[in-house]
């Protein structure tokens, strides 16, 4: 595995002399070994390689910050709106669109983790070309699959700088020793990603379809450049008069692009879905790589009680309790009711995704740990992650853990379904819901419901969909239901510009089912809620009897002869009680900084440091100051 190799790599990387500054714009120092004897094989090739991969390990890269915390807020995944802390300097302020440049230990460092990581990647796409082993028959197919690598992982690195900062500084070469391109100016993001894109061609063209999904290959190759030519594609907010919200006039161009790419991966790789949704996630959090299916293109490699937030920072709640240790109760990302409404009763994906309860001791049960219903809606979690699906060295280390240790649980950069998705949305905005487009969304949905249900939820539904706009928004549904907790549904909102919306609808489906509980969900259908919940545990008298729950059906909020005592929520609450009170003002503060003071401002500032260092070459937009 990757991640058993990242130490080897750093002793590599401290006699490189990779960039180690934490200035970003001071990215070279001095080098024992110079670069011609780091590349002249494919050995030291590889660990000069996994030094670019160790960076997203950082907690400011995909351990926590860019794939937990900078991902959020959306109609799917929310970071707390407490009333102390939603604007204030930190995650949640982040999250809910209040970032400023004056905020320190945040933002600014996994700016400048990236930019370490263009520094060393810059450094090997130089250099491996030149070595020896790169022209010699018995290593250049290796090599040029070393260079593909490094090629992949800058388009990344520059795709994040993109997509959370905007225009930013931009250069394809090392820093050099006499200073003449220490402060590279910035560039407009188009011009970014279309080189990013065309170093992907490259990329692809070298690589080949790998062995494991630690490591980058063909395929994320291939579906990184779909990823980064749908965001070329698609509207984000311009620094112009006004700040804009644009798309290019030729964004089927990139459609296109997104489509071939997609369709190579489908036709030539060995990808292929995971017959069980739940077992993809059983597999991840147990550190097991599936090597059978490969429907995980690339993992970030964590390393167990090192690095993780996955299962701590998100996934089910879980107290300290006697059974599996040491809990997780900070979590950061939540979702609420309202996710989980949007799927159909029979998804098989809901209860995947979406946990309404949190682990933990009972003291009415002589402090059996055990599933509990959560009353309160802003604290319902993403139920992928679980530490009951931990391997045992996992829970050996948290039995007697008395503070938080790292998951280990790799973070998944692309899924084999976000391909087939990619595709079904660009064939249709290319040419209608053609079968082959009506196909691909057939795979994801199909895995999703029973055999029983297969006629009517998956052949039928798709069978309807015969116009461009319908098959558009079945998709944008389907990745929605697909991907909650992933770090995907904020950029897909913004690209499509329907962020704002989705946000605002489901601020207000919330505020509908403390008045009438009733609403209707994205699919178009009218959704009951109930004034209390009344649950059955199964034989197991500790997990949660899911079928008997009545989350569509208001039985009132009486005892009932068979059932736990009832929770009252929503519109069953007193419209004068305080939990009432304090759950309207959350609906209002979550996600508020995003319009105001300027209409969709989704990007964030540029750490006010970083700006006086940049030479006059860096200044921030969008209304911050």
């Amino acid at each position: 595995m990757i991640k058993n190799k990242i130490l080897p790599a750093l002793l590599i990387l401290l006699t490189l002399g990779f960039a180690s500054c934490t200035d970003f714009l001071d990215q070279t120092s001095d080098s024992e070994s110079t670069s011609d004897v780091v590349f002249s094989n494919p050995a030291f090739t590889n660990s000069a390689l996994l030094g670019i991969y160790s960076i997203m390990t950082y907690d400011e890269m995909y351990s926590s910050r860019l794939s937990l915390m900078y991902s959020e807020n959306t109609d799917i995944e929310v970071v707390g709106a407490n009333q102390d802390s939603y604007n204030q300097q930190g995650n949640r302020g982040i999250s809910n669109y209040m970032a400023s440049p004056s905020w320190a230990g945040h933002l600014d460092r996994t700016w400048k983790a990236l930019y370490k990581g263009i520094e060393r990647a810059n450094l090997a796409i130089q250099e491996i070309p030149n070595s020896p082993a790169y022209s010699n028959a018995d290593t250049q197919s290796e090599m040029q699959n070393y260079y593909g690598e490094a090629l992949t992982l800058r388009a990344l690195y520059y795709f994040e700088l993109v997509r959370n900062w905007g225009d930013v500084p931009f250069k394809l070469v090392p820093t050099q020793s006499d200073g003449a391109n220490f402060y590279p100016a910035v560039a407009d993001r188009d011009t970014i990603l279309d080189q990013m894109i065309d170093d992907l061609t490259v990329a692809a063209d070298m690589m080949n379809w790998g062995t494991s999904p630690e490591r980058i290959a063909k395929g994320f190759a291939l579906g990184l450049q779909a990823r980064i030519a749908l965001w070329r594609g698609g509207y984000s907010i311009r620094n112009k008069s006004g700040y804009p919200t644009e798309r290019g006039s030729n964004y089927l161009d990139y459609y296109q692009i997104a489509r071939d790419a997609t369709y190579k991966v489908m036709t030539e790789g060995p990808h292929k879905l995971n017959s069980s949704y739940v077992s993809v996630f059983q597999n991840l959090c147990g550190l097991n790589l599936d090597v059978n299916t490969y429907e995980n293109l690339f993992e970030v490699a964590m390393g167990l009680s090192r690095s993780g937030e996955v299962g701590y920072s998100i996934g089910v709640r879980f107290r300290t309790n006697t059974k599996y240790g040491y809990g997780n109760n900070t979590n950061v990302v939540s979702t609420t009711p309202y996710y989980f409404y949007q799927f159909d009763p029979k998804d098989m994906r809901r209860d995947v995704s979406v946990a309404c309860y949190e682990y933990r001791p009972n003291a009415a049960e002589a402090n059996a740990p055990m599933e509990m219903f959560v009353s309160n809606p802003f604290s319902w979690t993403i139920g992928k992650y679980d530490q009951r699906w931990m391997s045992e060295e996992f829970k050996n280390i948290n039995i007697s853990a008395t503070s938080k240790i790292g998951s280990g649980i790799n973070w998944v950069m692309m899924r084999y379904s976000d391909i087939l998705l990619m595709f079904a949305e660009a064939e249709n905005e290319l040419n209608g819901p053609t079968q082959l487009a009506k196909d691909a969304l057939s795979q994801v949905r199909s895995r999703a419901f029973s055999a029983d249900d297969q006629a009517l939820k998956v052949d039928a539904y798709i069978d309807g969909l015969n116009d461009k706009d319908a098959f558009f928004n079945a998709v944008a549904n389907e990745r929605m239901f697909e991907f909650g907790g992933e770090g995907i549904r904020k950029y897909d909102l913004i690209r499509w510009n329907m962020l704002g919306d989705k946000i605002q609808e489901q601020r207000d489906a919330l505020n509908e089912m403390y008045t009438s509980g009733e609403f209707v969900n994205q699919s178009g259908v009218t959704v009951d809620v109930p004034s209390a919940i009344y649950i059955k545990y199964n034989d197991d008298n500790e997990t949660i009897n899911f079928d008997e729950v009545n989350f569509y059906e208001d039985l009132g909020t009486d005892l009932i002869d068979g059932y736990e005592e009832p929770v009252k929520w929503f519109w069953g609450l007193d419209s004068e009680s305080s939990s009432r009170t304090q759950q309207l003002q959350m609906i209002e503060r979550y996600s508020s900084g995003l319009n105001s003071p300027v209409q969709n401002r989704h990007l964030f500032p540029i750490y006010q440091e970083i700006v006086s260092q940049s030479n006059g070459t860096i200044s921030n937009s969008y209304g911050f100051n």
